[in-house]
């Protein structure tokens, strides 16, 4: 299948919707052919442009999804359009419940998170919950070891879940993908707490308009509002300057 991309603000974003990422995805996995897939949304965009090796990192993956609905909308200006969002911790879920034949392992999220999430599907995955620390490629090293020690005599993962919150967990797996070459890593961040309902998601309507960013503001405001008001109108800002410059 191909991988057909739009460009936002520089970074190249799969126009693919939620069923053919799925499908790709998963006969990526079946393949052992590696790479990691970024959940790009209008925070991790907008970080990418003052950060070099995040930019460089969302190019490099496999896929760089529309998990943020205001990155469809922009695509729907400029083109090429993207189908649909593809919603991380939805995808995450509907790949749990369609592939229960891949083998699959989770990194990241709260201790216990996890091992919540090898309940709910069924699963017998290996699960570690790195330190809290800086990235580094040796941490990252470290956490893969301990990873591969946890799985034990489980079959090799074809599919690993990272939630370590962006950027770290995109800057992670592209370093992960080096020493698993055959393991296929989702960046799926705040799925971790959503599908074990440590915290819940906005209602449907929320989700459906664009305003899920709100809801999440609304039950942590003092944490996220600097990030969702900053971001967020230097992502207009952006998007509105990219659109007086000629496409080539």
């Amino acid at each position: 299948m191909d991988r057909p991309t739009t460009t936002i603000l520089g970074v190249p974003i799969s126009t693919l919707g939620m069923e053919k990422a799925l499908d790709l995805c998963a006969a990526q996995a079946r393949a052992s052919g590696g790479g990691y897939v970024c959940f790009a949304n209008v925070h991790t965009v907008t970080e990418s442009q003052s950060l070099p090796a995040l930019r460089e990192t969302l190019s490099r993956a496999f896929l760089s999804v529309a998990d943020g609905l205001p990155l469809v909308w922009v695509s729907r200006l400029r083109g090429p359009a993207i189908e649909s969002r593809v919603c991380g911790p939805d995808f995450m879920k509907d790949f749990l419940e369609r592939y229960r034949d891949l083998p699959v392992g989770f990194v990241g999220g709260a201790p216990g998170q996890a091992e919540a999430l090898v309940a709910r599907f069924g699963l017998s995955s290996a699960c570690h919950s790195p330190p809290m620390r800086p990235y580094s490629p040796e941490a990252v090293a470290e956490d893969w070891r301990a990873f591969l020690e946890k799985n034990g005599n489980r079959p090799r993962p074809r599919v690993v879940w990272v939630g370590l919150g962006a950027p770290k967990q995109e800057l992670w797996m592209r370093n992960a993908s080096t020493l698993a070459p055959d393991v296929l890593f989702m960046g799926v961040g705040a799925a971790f707490d959503f599908l074990t309902g440590t915290k819940k998601r906005a209602p449907l309507w929320m989700q459906r308009s664009g305003l899920e960013w709100l809801f999440r503001l609304l039950q942590e405001p003092r944490r996220l509002w600097r990030r969702y008001f900053t971001t967020n109108f230097r992502f207009i800002v952006a998007v509105v300057a990219d659109s007086f410059r000629p496409r080539d």
